[in-house]
């Protein structure tokens, strides 16, 4: 792949550095923009916005309603990380913390204005989110494809930035080819990160999306997950899908009987299958074709 490496060059220290006495806390009345300083400052809430880029999608409106009354009672403890843009300030982290201000009714929250790249600002709101547990297993496996895409990334080298292992990087992507059933489930967290491992090893997505479905209403444990996949692997049938199995034959002769050509029907687990006609020379060939081209 050819990359254009965009090394950070820095800790997650040096990026989120800062002084941390409120004291230094200042704003340019008259211009109305702020530079940005090691210190956190005081932002009008009106005129933080929201990253588009943010990887955390869901916000629990209970953890919201808890966090603003604890903002009522102690005030915002740990400043937004934000950057400056045309007047405006963008969250890069802690973009709870500002709806939970929000909420309180806060006119100003305290921010650490950074100068980051697009790139960094990714990685720091990622980091931040991991760190803190903040995202589902759905949006970590976007925000870790989302770093691959844009930066032209390898799975190793995201392993490196985030600090986790490749393996780890890799299973939280093969979340994002699951059953959109499935990963809704995810979404909602009614499924666990360790339940879409094991769901990511069925081919057949029907299957997936059944068994899916009977975790979250038996409120199964990834392991009794993997029993009932291991039952239902031991259970199908090896050369035809379930739903054929008692009719295949009928239909073959129905079909027989409706054309005077042999057919050949052969299915899958996964439910495809195909329907093959036999000729016996190329005078029956060309009956079939006719036959076929007319009907």
């Amino acid at each position: 792949m050819n990359k254009n490496k965009l090394a950070l060059g820095k800790g997650m220290s040096a990026l989120l550095s800062s002084n941390n006495a409120m004291s230094n806390m200042h704003e340019n009345e008259k211009s109305g923009s702020i530079e940005p300083t090691g210190g956190p400052l005081l932002v009008p809430v009106d005129k933080i916005i929201a990253n588009k880029e943010q990887p955390r999608k869901i916000f629990k409106d209970k953890e919201l309603v808890e966090l603003c009354n604890s903002i009522k009672e102690n005030g915002v403890i740990q400043p937004i990380t934000v950057s400056e843009e045309n007047g405006k300030y963008i969250i890069i982290a802690g973009e709870r913390r500002f709806r939970a201000s929000k909420l309180a009714g806060l006119e100003r929250v305290p921010v650490i204005v950074k100068r980051t790249t697009k790139k960094e600002s990714l990685v720091m709101a990622i980091i931040e989110n991991v760190q803190r547990s903040d995202l589902n297993c759905v949006e970590e496996a976007l925000a870790y494809y989302q770093l691959m895409t844009e930066f032209e990334l390898t799975q190793e080298e995201v392993a490196k930035k985030i600090g986790k292992e490749r393996s780890t990087i890799a299973n939280f992507l093969r979340i994002l080819k699951l059953p959109r059933e499935v990963v809704q489930f995810l979404q909602k967290e009614e499924l666990s990160f360790g339940h879409a491992k094991v769901l990511a090893s069925i081919k057949e997505d029907e299957l997936s999306r059944r068994l899916a479905r009977v975790a979250v209403e038996e409120n199964l444990s990834v392991r009794e997950l993997e029993k009932k996949i291991k039952a239902t692997k031991s259970n199908k049938p090896k050369t035809q899908n379930e739903f054929f199995d008692e009719r295949v034959d009928a239909i073959k002769k129905k079909l027989e009987t409706k054309t005077g050509y042999h057919f050949d029907l052969k299915t899958k687990n996964n439910g495809s299958g195909t329907i093959s006609i036999k000729f016996n020379n190329e005078a029956e060939f060309n009956d079939i074709y006719e036959y076929l081209i007319k009907n």
